[in-house]
């Protein structure tokens, strides 16, 4: 794993895994972040361990993680912003960005870089949104799953369409797109898709 072991040198909490979500490598900078040792991570499933989920509360670690299938689709992943949970059972705020990485062995391994969003642990530590949009959660500011939302309702999916490409509940899809509504001032999915190409967001 020469490449993917250079990569998480890094002093930012980073760990890889395989296609079946199981943990492959786990640096030191997140043992000390999720309070796993490299032992304890390692040959679990992320999920597991880390529980993933977006703002809003929303799954995002689990069997059929969308990112991971997303990244062996060969389709864009963005850097998004979610709660990951600490051995302490804490959900912690970080910017995750992922890559596609081959080890040795010639086996893809999908990075996941974990940049806290904040300087202090104790600031971290918060709880996800889970209600209607709030003052934190700014008109005309689209998260990367609202973002995603946006362009599946751009290419024609319904509600059922992409809660399937997402990994999501259609209610949670429908939440998203009440989200998308509000902050983009319109009243339709059609009038979101317009608005949104017209602000370079599809």
């Amino acid at each position: 794993m020469r490449a993917t072991n250079s990569l998480l040198k890094t002093g930012e909490p980073a760990y890889a895994v395989n296609r079946d979500g199981v943990i492959m490598a786990w640096n030191p900078a997140a043992e000390r972040t999720f309070r796993y040792t490299e032992s304890e991570a390692m040959g679990r499933h992320c999920w597991e361990l880390l529980a993933g989920q977006d703002l809003f509360g929303n799954q995002y670690c689990c069997q059929g993680c969308p990112v991971r299938d997303m990244a062996y689709r060969q389709r864009s992943i963005n850097s998004c912003e979610m709660f990951l949970k600490t051995a302490d059972n804490e959900m912690k705020r970080f910017r995750v960005c992922t890559l596609i990485m081959n080890d040795a062995l010639g086996n893809e391994l999908l990075v996941h870089l974990c940049h806290p969003q904040c300087e202090a642990d104790k600031l971290c530590v918060t709880t996800p949104h889970t209600s209607k949009p709030t003052a934190n959660q700014k008109r005309g500011t689209l998260t990367s799953r609202e973002n995603e939302t946006l362009t599946l309702l751009a290419q024609g999916g319904s509600t059922t369409d992409i809660a399937l490409d997402m990994c999501l509940s259609p209610t949670t899809v429908r939440n998203h797109i009440q989200h998308i509504l509000y902050k983009l001032h319109v009243h339709s999915r059609v009038a979101a898709v317009a608005q949104g190409r017209k602000l370079g967001l599809i």
